[in-house]
């Protein structure tokens, strides 16, 4: 049977997959780790083997759990992604980030993971080509949240030519769905929109209204990002 480590497992991305796993893959053991810092007790499924730890400072237990289960796959989605925060809150945004993920690499090296596969973002490009993202563009974040995850994708790769990590890196952009906290107020446009409506709120919007905007269910991203393991 394999076994399967998403972290960040209370989160939107993290408790789907879970979800989604459990339910297509009866061979497959789900473990999950988080902190509740931006998911929530109740996303998490019944059958996942979940520990209640921080990534940064639960680190020897983090390592215990690596070494005493022999994860198979890890799907690292732990993060805060709050983009216009992340410059007023630089260290928590480096801990939580690039510490934590930095730390996941190193437990994969050590315990010979088949496949880390990592959710980065698409702040890393910063503003992109005119509006227009994709990834034969060179990334040039200009933020510290777009940092982290720039460096964070960096050290993967340098840990696959080092020591031979095999990985996967996806950038995921404006999820949504069931299991959506829509309550920090910082992070993904449409949880604060959907909280804004039903608080009778005037939704934020910048610029004039024109722009255009992408948005992905997060249900049509499950099979592929399980997909991405392999």
């Amino acid at each position: 049977m394999k076994k399967v480590l998403i972290t960040g497992v209370a989160g939107l991305l993290g408790s789907r997959l879970a979800d989604w796993i459990i339910e297509n893959k009866p061979e497959t053991e789900v473990y999950g780790i988080d902190d509740f810092s931006g998911g929530y007790k109740e996303n998490v499924n019944d059958k996942v083997k979940f520990l209640n730890l921080n990534l940064v400072s639960d680190t020897s237990k983090v390592s215990e759990c690596f070494q005493t289960t022999k994860f198979n796959y890890v799907f690292h989605f732990a993060a805060y992604a709050a983009e216009g925060l992340s410059p007023f809150i630089r260290t928590y945004n480096y801990d939580n980030n690039l510490r934590a993920t930095a730390h996941i690499v190193n437990e994969c090296i050590k315990n010979s993971v088949e496949r880390l596969v990592f959710t980065s973002t698409l702040a890393v490009y910063g503003h992109g080509s005119g509006g227009v993202f994709n990834e034969s563009q060179q990334p040039a974040p200009i933020d510290p949240y777009g940092v982290a995850k720039y460096a964070c994708e960096m050290d993967i790769q340098i840990a696959g030519e080092q020591h031979g990590l095999d990985w996967c890196i996806i950038r995921p952009h404006n999820v949504y769905g069931i299991k959506q906290n829509i309550w920090d107020k910082y992070r993904n446009v449409l949880g604060i929109w959907m909280f804004q409506h039903l608080n009778g709120q005037d939704m934020t919007i910048f610029g004039d209204g024109t722009q255009t905007r992408a948005f992905s269910f997060i249900d049509d991203a499950l099979e592929p990002l399980w997909n991405s393991w392999n």
